[in-house]
């Protein structure tokens, strides 16, 4: 059992996630920590500082990189190997409280009712939003062939997106 204290009891945050290299993500109030489950070492990756607050974490498919989403509306993007942040997204108007990543971009859903979706590589905060739930969207993963995207929102929708209709190659 592992202690942790200002977990946050909130239904719509995803502040828990497992990487493919056996490491735990976890966000507790305004902190990023990362425990082993090889070694049983916990690491404190990142705090926001007093202003912000972890609303959401998901690792990469290679389980080097984690997103973190903000109550800010801010995503970062942290290669973990070298415990520093690559990138900063900035776009959505409410808290992140739900990430999905596709191979080569990574979803965000947001408190604004909208999904963006953002590449690492472009100089753009974001290429594609995506809209059409009525409220804050809480859930979102790609299908296996990395095609649909599902959404599920706090207005008891789901939706099925399409990557070649919504998504720039």
């Amino acid at each position: 059992m592992l202690d942790a204290p200002a977990l946050q009891d909130d239904y719509y945050l995803n502040l828990v996630d497992w990487s493919s290299g056996n490491v735990l993500a976890v966000g507790l109030g305004s902190c990023v920590y990362l425990w082993s489950a090889t070694t049983s070492k916990v690491t404190k990756l990142y705090d926001l500082g007093p202003q912000d607050q972890v609303t959401s974490v998901s690792w990469s498919n290679n389980g080097e990189n984690l997103a973190v989403g903000t109550s800010a509306g801010v995503l970062q993007n942290w290669d973990v190997v070298k415990q520093k942040m690559v990138r900063k997204f900035d776009g959505h108007d409410g808290r992140i409280g739900c990430i999905a990543w596709n191979h080569s971009f990574l979803s965000s859903g947001s408190r604004d009712k909208s999904i963006l979706h953002r590449d690492p590589r472009m100089k753009e905060d974001y290429f594609a939003k995506l809209e059409g739930h009525k409220q804050e969207v809480c859930g979102l993963k790609w299908s296996p062939d990395e095609q649909q995207l599902a959404s599920g929102g706090n207005d008891n929708k789901l939706m099925i997106w399409s990557k070649t209709n919504n998504v720039k190659p």
